[in-house]
């Protein structure tokens, strides 16, 4: 079996990772660091996705190191009503969840057909065409002023009375 350019990227990352900080503030960016290796390697969304799950693992404390945290924080206030168990699941969910809004900032999600349609551009305030469907189904709910139906164009707002105003808005029909 060969190994990849992507692979001795990542093999690389897990052996910095022994030396690097751990700790909650620096989770972030030592996944950001693996991803935008990956990435200025020509590493493709799929590509680099599949080291997600194993670069999450890799940063994971190890059972002693989380046990014997726990040990020391458990009269936190923070931890009130925590148990060991749940004390590292939510450590090792909050290292997952870093490392999927890291790799996602670094790698977009892919459009698909249809999305890649409603980003094109349309008309003259280059809005996409899911916007423009969007204001245009938002602007039909409402009654349109019949503007041919006035008596003098230039006529000023202020100078029509309610009812007139009103005859406007719903038409001459009624």
């Amino acid at each position: 079996m060969t190994i990849n350019n992507f692979d001795l990227i990542f093999e690389q990352w897990k052996a910095d990772l022994k030396n690097r900080d751990r700790s909650a503030a620096a989770v972030y960016g030592n996944f950001e660091a693996l991803f935008t290796s990956l990435r200025a390697a020509g590493a493709t969304f799929d590509e680099a996705h599949k080291y997600l799950p194993n670069a999450t693992k890799a940063h994971q404390p190890d059972p002693a190191l989380a046990r014997n945290t726990y040990k020391c924080l458990k009269t936190s206030p923070k931890l009130a009503g925590f148990s060991e168990k749940e004390f590292v699941d939510k450590w090792n969910k909050d290292i997952a969840d870093k490392a999927t809004n890291a790799f996602y900032d670094t790698f977009p999600r892919p459009k698909s057909k249809d999305e890649e349609d409603d980003e094109r551009k349309v008309g003259g305030n280059k809005i996409t065409a899911k916007e423009y469907r969007l204001m245009r189904n938002h602007i039909d709910q409402f009654k349109h002023v019949d503007l041919d139906s006035l008596p003098d164009p230039n006529q000023d707002i202020d100078s029509f009375s309610e009812e007139e105003l009103l005859k406007l808005i719903r038409g001459n029909n009624e």
